[in-house]
Order: C-alpha cells, then sequence, then structure tokens
C-alpha cells in the first residue's frame, strides 16, 4: 500500500518539473534537476545552522548515515494541495529532499532552494528535518545541528506485562 504522502509526492513532483522545467529537460534525471541536487549538496551547513563547521550538505549527511545510502530528490516542499484549480497561480518552494535509513530510523532533511518559477534561486534554507522511529512514529528534528544526538538517542523500548505472579499487599 502506498501512503498518502508517497503518492502525492509521486504525483506532484513530475508536474512542478514539467511546469519549471524546459521541454528538453523534463525527464526525472533531468540536467536541472541535477542541478538542483548539486547545488543542495554543496551548501555549507554553517549556513543552515551556526552552531555546526564549515562543511557541506553532503559530507555531513555521508557521516551521519554511516555509509547508508541517501536517496536526493527535487519536491515542492510538500506545499501543492492537490487541488489543480487552487494551485495553478502559486509559485511553490522548491526543496531538495535527502533521505537515508540508519539506526533502524528513517531521517528526511529538505533544503528550500527556490521556487517552482524561478527555480534554484536566493539562499537556500533549511525547510525541515524529520526522523521516523521504527514503530511509525515521526517527530521533527528543530535544527539541523541536533539531528546526531537525536540519531544516538537510544530507541524508545515498550513496556511489557509483568510476567509470574505478583505479590498481594
Amino acid at each position: 500500500m502506498v501512503s498518502k504522502t508517497g503518492m502525492r509526492r509521486a504525483v506532484l513532483v513530475p508536474l512542478i518539473l514539467l511546469a519549471t522545467f524546459p521541454l528538453s529537460a523534463q525527464s526525472p534525471d533531468s540536467k536541472a534537476e541535477k542541478a538542483a541536487i548539486e547545488r543542495a549538496k554543496a551548501v555549507l551547513v554553517s549556513s543552515l545552522d551556526d552552531r555546526l563547521p564549515k562543511i557541506t550538505v553532503e559530507y555531513f549527511l555521508d557521516y551521519e548515515s554511516e555509509g547508508a545510502e541517501i536517496h536526493w530528490e527535487v519536491n515542492d516542499c510538500g506545499e501543492q494541495s492537490g487541488n489543480p484549480e487552487a494551485d495553478k497561480d502559486r509559485d511553490f518552494p522548491m526543496c531538495v529532499e535527502a533521505d537515508f535509513d540508519v539506526n533502524h530510523r528513517a531521517v528526511s532533511v529538505s533544503i528550500a532552494i527556490g521556487t517552482s518559477k524561478k527555480g534554484p534561486s536566493g539562499n537556500p534554507a533549511l525547510f525541515s528535518v524529520s526522523i521516523t522511529d521504527p514503530d511509525g512514529k515521526s517527530h521533527p528534528v528543530p535544527r539541523l545541528g541536533d539531528l546526531p544526538k537525536e540519531l544516538r538517542r537510544p530507541l524508545p523500548s515498550h513496556i511489557r506485562d509483568m510476567s509470574g505472579p505478583t505479590k498481594a499487599a
């Protein structure tokens, strides 16, 4: 079963790419999409969180992913409503999202790098960071610099019923 978010992305990302890029660059592996991803990878994490060193997003995430494969994609930052009539004149943000799994958790980092009409432009900004635990609970990470600590936090343990007889008072 495909999640609502997954289906939304599967439908909306191609529509944004069609509206944003010239006809010659409409494939999912287009030069424009690759350029947007490369731009996001080259952003210094210190520009997204002043507590972090002057290293690239790509280097930071490679380190934090502990060698896990990172999936990079361009999307609308989840901002389209799904109603073509309501969305037709809007200039949606353009995000580059990096997703990976590490320590039994799914991590998603989105960096806003421009808009659907202007393309990559302006100063990149952190749009969101989230971690989804194995039980499916997702929680936001407030700052990129908090990601290492959150990834090393012990997984939640579940309270189990006591086995065996209990003492009567």
